[in-house]
């Protein structure tokens, strides 16, 4: 049968049309997928996938990112619904999400929505808007999720305002730990126990007040004990990792004995360590106070694992306020907020993704932190560094408020980037490795290692990173969050440095490490948009049917040519 051309035409048509079917259809099947932009945005890491294969029931997402919104928030909420498509193509369907407006209804139903995602954890973000007649408003949005699995919920914020960057240069740093955040609140949620998180008590660390914030961010993830070692070897073996949270007293060789064998077993720990002790009740009476050394007792096991904390202070011109009363004496009290160079803004590096895209990390008399040492086994990297403008003081020093009165210039804060916290990674040397350890051992049948497994710690020269504040009204004691500084009513990155820290820590399948990832939002030119308004919009919309018409033209004459037919 000879086929005609009319039947040649049908035939391709509908090979054409089955085609595209097919490539749809294999094009959904989870295990082929086709990233061809250029920062691998739609490509999903292999740890992010073996977490989303793992669900046994449905995850519910609901993100409050709906609504009427700036360009950039609906870019950035596209990219949110683009990746938890990419991720549900590897959950067997177990991911599901919807987007909510948390701003529709009367201003009574939007305040209680409001409250509701901020007592749930939410937390809101002011977006200020510019108008044609050079007014402004102000729009308050919510960008992040509720997370539902078996009756349980977690929050999530996208999120992370760093005051270092513009809107837009947060959002791209959100867009680019957004698979990391996502994937993050999945595992934990989803895990059928939690992590335990030891704090160390027994030599004076900080007391449940203080340290109220970092439990409370810890406790969504983590179960948290507090324990005292006294000399009970294996003590800490069930936990995940161990805090030290600011010891003043002096620790026996028996306690240090115990957690270094935790480390050598493979232990994961973090310190946050003074170096020098300021007595801040004599400076808040207006008097004028030392600052000694510590005697902690830890800084030889320290400087055996490669670190020295410094026995001297960071005063630094990018530094945060305190309120003193400035009124002359026999005057009524003029409380100000004044620049307190000894309570330094640290810089935290953007290539590292424990630090990567947090604010500015409020510190209170840090000292310098160096590493020491030879052990090639040991990986090192800074975590927390000064400004170009700082300067040390070294220990004992004087310490008094009538510094506020002092000039403050780069000629004398003339010491730069120096760091405040370290990184460590590898096989340590335990510094009981060449003594008598019978009188340590308190349990039957205790391995003592002379050189760790594997492991990591972070060591940070100044315990008040951990350290909320609180407001002691009366007999009542009422916590802060860890970062907020009452004075100002502004939050510094401590709460997410301190839970970056636990989660790399702790992090066994290298999920942090997707926040190394680099991806670039295209952002639209606020400044160029709101000068050539008009064109922008004339061009976007008459260019392209133009280039249509043009190109049909072109086709028309040139079949008349072709066929020599109208």
């Amino acid at each position: 049968m000879i086929m005609t051309l009319k039947h040649r035409n049908i035939l391709s048509y509908l090979l054409s049309i089955a085609g595209l079917l097919i490539l749809c259809i294999v094009a959904d099947l989870p295990g082929i997928r086709l990233d061809l932009t250029e920062d691998k945005r739609y490509t999903v890491s292999e740890p992010s996938k073996q977490v989303i294969r793992n669900l046994d029931d449905v995850i519910f997402i609901r993100i409050y990112l709906d609504g009427e919104m700036p360009v950039h928030i609906k870019k950035f909420r596209s990219s949110v619904r683009e990746k938890l498509d990419e991720l549900k193509q590897y959950s067997r369907k177990n991911i599901q999400y919807e987007f909510r407006n948390p701003s529709e209804g009367n201003s009574e139903k939007r305040f209680a929505v409001f409250n509701e995602l901020r007592h749930k954890g939410l937390i809101p973000l002011t977006i200020r808007e510019n108008d044609a007649e050079g007014g402004a408003t102000q729009r308050i949005i919510f960008p992040g999720a509720l997370v539902n699995y078996k009756g349980k919920e977690l929050p999530v914020n996208f999120v992370k305002t760093n005051q270092k960057l513009s809107i837009g240069e947060n959002l791209n740093l959100a867009l680019q730990n957004l698979e990391y955040e996502l994937v993050n609140v999945i595992q934990k949620i989803s895990r059928t126990s939690k992590d335990k998180i030891a704090f160390i008590e027994g030599h004076n660390e900080l007391d449940d007040n203080s340290l109220w914030g970092i439990s409370e961010s810890l406790g969504e993830y983590y179960d948290i004990d507090a324990v005292r070692i006294e000399g009970a070897t294996g003590i800490l073996d069930e936990y995940k990792a161990v805090i030290v949270a600011k010891p003043m007293e002096r620790w026996p060789e028996a306690d240090k004995f115990v957690i270094d064998q935790y480390i050598m077993h493979g232990g994961r720990t973090a310190w946050f360590v003074d170096a020098v002790h300021i007595h801040e009740d004599s400076l808040s009476r207006g008097e004028t106070t030392m600052g000694f050394v510590c005697e902690h007792n830890l800084n030889d096991q320290l400087f055996n694992y490669g670190v020295r904390i410094n026995p001297n202070v960071v005063q630094d011109i990018q530094c945060s306020k305190i309120r003193i009363d400035v009124s002359p004496p026999g005057m009524p009290p003029d409380f100000r907020f004044e620049p307190w160079t000894y309570f330094p803004l640290l810089w935290t590096p953007p290539d590292n993704p424990i630090t990567r895209g947090i604010d500015l990390v409020k510190a209170q008399y840090p000292g310098v932190i160096d590493t020491v040492g030879n052990n090639a086994a040991v990986k090192k990297t800074y975590l927390l560094y000064s400004s170009e403008n700082a300067k040390v003081t070294n220990a004992p020093l004087i310490v008094s408020l009538s510094q506020v009165d002092e000039k403050i210039t780069r000629q004398i804060f003339n010491s730069s980037y120096l760091p405040v916290a370290v990184l460590l990674e590898g096989e340590f040397n335990s510094p009981f490795r060449n003594r008598i350890v019978s009188q340590f051992i308190s349990s039957p049948g205790f391995t003592f290692l002379p050189k760790s497994r594997t492991t990591k710690m972070v060591i940070v020269s100044d315990g008040d990173i951990i350290r909320n504040d609180v407001n002691k009204a009366g007999v009542e004691a009422v916590p802060y969050p860890l970062g907020y500084d009452r004075h100002t009513e502004y939050t510094y990155g401590n709460n997410d440095f301190v839970m970056n820290v636990i989660n790399y820590l702790t992090d066994e399948n290298g999920l942090m490490e997707i926040k190394n990832r680099t991806l670039k939002m295209r952002l639209l030119d606020n400044s160029k948009i709101a000068y050539s308004h008009t064109e922008i919009i004339l061009i976007n919309t008459l260019v392209p049917p133009a280039i249509i018409i043009l190109c049909g033209i072109i086709f028309v004459l040139y079949r008349r040519k072709k066929y020599g037919t109208d």
